[in-house]
Parts: structure tokens; C-alpha cells; sequence
């Protein structure tokens, strides 16, 4: 059902009332989606949209406002309706072909840029690059790196290309299409992937707006959530230089599980970071 804006004249009584109609339908970044969504359908920035709030409404707009609203209610992802996705202080374009990054997913990037610290002209590999979120904020930061990008969908893939355009590190990448290291010939100093590690229960208790927006490749670890660790781990030494380091992100519960499967395949050093909600979340080991 379309939201009714009957009542709607300013720009403040359009955020009240979106906030009000985001509450009532359980979503959690009420507030924040309220504001995102005026910002994105007026054009004005967040300080402008407080100094305008007693500006009224065209209808137009109001219309406009009242389409975007319905999308968000019905429980399309606020990334989606915006079509883009902050992350690492950088702006990155997802689709329905790409999983939004999110804020955890940083510490992915803070644990390469260490590695990089003492070895500024490493070769990273990006494996399940999605929309190019990981590689793409560390090359942003480490200029004399490079960098391999796979993906077996090929939507996500053109995705990555075009944030690697924006953000002018495409000539420091290669796109690989294929499954995990099925296209990669060389060997690098950095492995890193954020893979699926969903398992077959827990996908099927997703949210809605998980399950019916985001890309089921991108979620789903298989029966125990393990797959593509086991994957990657066993092929990972071929393609690691001497010393090289591979980084996973990790579901809160799954420390124990890929640190063994770490240490089983002959990795030294395998050490878990806690993420700031006190979850397990990334695992380093070389």
C-alpha cells in the first residue's frame, strides 16, 4: 500500500512523518532512513535539510518522497532505493547484484592496511569481491599496491569496475570472472575475503529484506557455513607468496571453526579480532 502524504507540507513535517511511518513498520535506522531518503530525493545536503526543514513541499517532490517511502515500507533496502553505500569514508554503487558493505566488514581493510604498513608494493587478492568495497578502500589508501578482483557473478563484477572507475584505482586492478581461484595465475602477498558464511538454517530465518534483496551467492555458506573457507583454504598456499598473509571475515560464531581449518592446512600465527560489538569477526594467519 502506497503512503499516504495527505498532510504533508514541509520539509520537517516529511521527516516526522517518515520516521513515525518507518517506526511503525519495525525498521531499526528509522530516523537515519527518514533523513537519507529526504536528502536523496530533494538534493540537498544533510545541514541544508535542517536549515530548509519550514520550506514547503512541491508536490512533485512530495510525490517523489512518497514513491521512495513505499519501496523502503515494503522493505527494500535503504542502499538500494539510494543506490549507493558509504564505506570507508568512500562512496561505493550497489545493486541487487552486490551485498552491501557494511561497517564491520572495515576492520577487513584496517587488517590488510597493517600488513601493507611494512610491505607498500604488496599484491592483494580479493577473492568474492562483490562490489569492489575491500580492495578498492585499500588501494585507496596504499598507492603503490595492486590488486586482483574475482567474482563468479558477472553483475558484481561490473559493479566493482565501475567503483574502481570512480575512485581511480582501476589501473591498479584486474577483474577476474570465476569461482574463488579458478581464474588467478599469480601468487600475492595478501589473500582477503569477506565470503558467504551463512548456514543452510540461519538463511532460511533471514528478514525479508535480506533474503529477498540481497544476492543469494553472497550469503549462503552452505550447510554449516564453511564452504568457502574449506575452498579457499585448501587452495590458498599455491597462490601466496613466501611469508604472504590471508584475512577472512567471519560470522560471530565461527572462530573456532576456520582457525582450525587454518592451522590444519599448515597456516602459522592465526589470530581472531574482535569486531566493537565484541564479536568475533576477522581472522589473519600466514
Amino acid at each position: 500500500m502506497p503512503v499516504s502524504f495527505s498532510n504533508i507540507h514541509t520539509i520537517n513535517d516529511a521527516k516526522r512523518f517518515l520516521t513515525a511511518q518507518f517506526r511503525s513498520a519495525n525498521i531499526e535506522s528509522a530516523d537515519i532512513d527518514a533523513r537519507l531518503l529526504l536528502i536523496h530525493a530533494t538534493g540537498l545536503t544533510r545541514a541544508d535539510l535542517i536549515a530548509s526543514s519550514q520550506e514547503a513541499l512541491s508536490p512533485d517532490l512530495v510525490q517523489k518522497i512518497q514513491a521512495l517511502a513505499t519501496r523502503r515500507i515494503s522493505g527494500e533496502p535503504i542502499d538500494h532505493i539510494l543506490g549507493y553505500r558509504e564505506f570507508y569514508g568512500l562512496r561505493f554503487k550497489v545493486t541487487k547484484d552486490v551485498l552491501s558493505p557494511r561497517p564491520e566488514t572495515e576492520m577487513l581493510v584496517d587488517a590488510a592496511l597493517d600488513i601493507i604498513a611494512s610491505h607498500p608494493t604488496a599484491k592483494v587478492l580479493d577473492l568474492g569481491t562483490g562490489s569492489g568495497a575491500i580492495l578498492i578502500s585499500i588501494l585507496g589508501q596504499a598507492v603503490d599496491v595492486s590488486g586482483t578482483a574475482v567474482d563468479i557473478s558477472e553483475g558484481a563484477l561490473k559493479i566493482a569496475k565501475e567503483n574502481a572507475q570512480t575512485h581511480k584505482v582501476d589501473g591498479r586492478i584486474n577483474f577476474e570472472h570465476g569461482a574463488w581461484f579458478a581464474p588467478v595465475k599469480e601468487r600475492f602477498d595478501i589473500i582477503i575475503s569477506n565470503p558467504p558464511y551463512i548456514t543452510k538454517p540461519a538463511m532460511e530465518a533471514l528478514s525479508p529484506e535480506v533474503k529477498n534483496f540481497d544476492p543469494y551467492l553472497a550469503l549462503s555458506g552452505g550447510d554449516d557455513g564453511l564452504e568457502a573457507y574449506r575452498e579457499i583454504i585448501s587452495t590458498a598456499k599455491q597462490h601466496l607468496n613466501y611469508a604472504g598473509k590471508i584475512i577472512f571475515e567471519i560470522g560471530f560464531d565461527q572462530k573456532t571453526s576456520v582457525e582450525n581449518l587454518l592451522k590444519a592446512a599448515g597456516f602459522l600465527n592465526v589470530i581472531t579480532t574482535k569486531d566493537l560489538a565484541g564479536h568475533d569477526r576477522v581472522v589473519c594467519a600466514h
